[in-house]
């Protein structure tokens, strides 16, 4: 996987490490085991401050390259 260029908003580390998480939504989702929501999340491997994002984890480099081109 490619860097990313990530500096953590709370310590200002720049290394990070990914994850994903499923977030059931209501009791239905959990009582019959249907997977909702994915979402990414960036950790900081300095502070363990963790962003969520909404986006797969083999797409976020992607966004972040975008948000961070000059």
């Amino acid at each position: 996987m490619p860097m990313i260029k990530y500096t953590c908003p709370k310590c200002g580390g720049r290394k990070y490490r990914l994850s994903e998480i499923r977030v059931a939504h209501s009791l239905f989702t959990q009582l019959f085991d249907i997977q909702a929501r994915k979402y990414s999340a960036m950790i900081c491997e300095k502070c363990s401050y963790t962003e969520f994002y909404n986006v797969p984890v083999r797409k976020i480099t992607s966004v972040f390259d975008f948000f961070t081109s000059t």
